[in-house]
């Protein structure tokens, strides 16, 4: 995808985002309703999102984790299961979500990537060339470079072989078989595609009459170098949650000793699926940006109610004072954006495998609730409560990266508090883990 077109799109979003999350629809039977366009709504049932008309008659079913790029074709791409497929809000189901991506619409074709293969599909989810190259190229002038392992091929938006050679047994140098029609000598020549396959290139030349030229290379002839910058964010983060007071020390209040947090039992899981990266120098100085889902625990010590001042009882369910409290944690998913500036450092071969980056994280959280798990009069119960307990929507973070290959430690840090101003104690959210990135 074009960086440029990537963050005309994205940039929009974040701005609307705050009040679109906001807007709490009690609406039946829809758990959550956004506006994406006029008269189309994104909406939330059950833990799934669709979309829906104004008549609030529905356009996408509700069974989906994720659904967003709605373009002026209509199209929108739908997440489920970390695979992503395609819809169409008039035609239905163009593609089923088991893709790994879909890139955008150019002359009716689309490249999609599954299981490591590319290939074409038309608008109706027609597969026009099958999923069994390694990589196509960008159409020029109604033609790609399609590559399988060492051997490149040019192709046509149907997937047919163009420019295939008549004759393509290797000549040592360079000869030229020529099979000339009469009266053709003075007739112009107009250039065909070349195949190339390994290291032989064949080209053709048609006049009145047709001349195929093969070459053959050395096995050292120089390749030119392409760089391509590969950065660190897509992947799985896993790691603990903390916070910190304005003195940067790891206290809480006292009226609020019960958010004193469980270390170990206070995890932080985040999936990016999806990455964007910006080279900047050679192969290893770039932009890395990424969109995901993180989920924040805090885990508390509560043993009962009386624990819990008046205060912050509001944010948990009610229970008996006599109740006696085993679990107990408040949760939060955001939407998470990070952007960084990503170094590399090469071995000996040339690959980039130590790697250092450091930027800022976006964080829209999308819903929060707190749970307890007790026991009463001897029986064992638990309950959650939904809401946002005066904590901000929008947050942002610093982040540093550092790892080996696929595997890496990172740390973030906000500076803006978790809860709102009066609405919960003055308390910096960090955290610290490991990451496995994505190939």
């Amino acid at each position: 995808m074009n960086p440029i077109l990537f963050f005309l799109m994205l940039f929009p979003f974040l701005l609307q985002a705050p009040s679109v999350f906001s807007q709490e629809i009690t609406e039946t039977p829809w758990e959550r309703k956004w506006e994406m366009k006029p008269g189309i709504y994104r909406v939330l049932l059950n833990g799934k999102v669709g979309i829906v008309d104004d008549n609030n008659e529905l356009l996408v079913p509700c069974q989906f984790d994720q659904v967003y790029g709605l373009n002026d074709d209509h199209f929108v791409t739908v997440l489920k299961d970390f695979k992503i497929g395609l819809y169409h809000l008039e035609k239905g189901l163009i593609l089923p979500a088991e893709y790994d991506q879909i890139w955008p619409f150019e002359n009716e074709r689309a490249k999609v990537l599954i299981n490591g293969k590319m290939g074409l599909v038309n608008t109706k989810g027609q597969i026009v060339i099958p999923p069994i190259y390694d990589q196509i190229s960008p159409f020029d002038d109604g033609m790609a470079m399609a590559t399988i392992g060492n051997e490149s091929i040019y192709i046509n938006h149907q997937g047919q072989l163009s420019g295939a050679p008549v004759k393509t047994t290797p000549i040592p140098s360079e000869a030229t078989e020529t099979s000339t029609w009469p009266d053709s000598t003075d007739a112009p020549a107009r250039q065909k595609p070349a195949v190339k396959i390994g290291r032989e290139q064949v080209n053709q030349q048609e006049t009145y009459s047709r001349e195929i030229t093969i070459r053959s290379w050395p096995d050292k002839t120089p390749k030119k170098r392409r760089h391509h910058f590969n950065g660190h964010l897509s992947g799985i983060t896993l790691g603990i949650n903390g916070y910190l007071d304005e003195e940067m020390q790891e206290t809480v209040p006292a009226d609020y000793g019960f958010m004193s947090t469980i270390h170990e039992k206070s995890i932080e899981f985040g999936i990016y699926p999806f990455q964007q990266d910006v080279r900047l120098i050679g192969s290893h100085v770039g932009l890395v940006t990424a969109i995901g889902l993180k989920y924040n625990n805090y885990r508390f010590d509560i043993g009962q109610m009386t624990d819990i001042n008046e205060a912050a009882r509001p944010w948990f369910p009610d229970l008996s004072d006599n109740a006696r409290i085993s679990k107990s944690k408040l949760t939060t998913v955001n939407l998470s954006i990070p952007l960084v500036f990503e170094v590399q450092i090469p071995e000996g071969n040339g690959k980039s495998r130590f790697y250092l980056n450091g930027g800022i994280e976006g964080n829209l959280r999308l819903k929060s609730h707190t749970k307890l798990v007790f026991r009463d009069e001897g029986s064992r119960d638990k309950r959650k409560k939904k809401g946002d307990f005066g904590l901000n929507g929008l947050r942002y973070n610093f982040i540093a990266r550092a790892g080996y290959d696929d595997f890496g430690i990172y740390a973030t840090y906000s500076p803006v508090p978790l809860f709102k101003s009066e609405a919960g104690p003055e308390l910096y959210p960090y955290s610290v883990g490991i990451t496995f990135s994505f190939d």
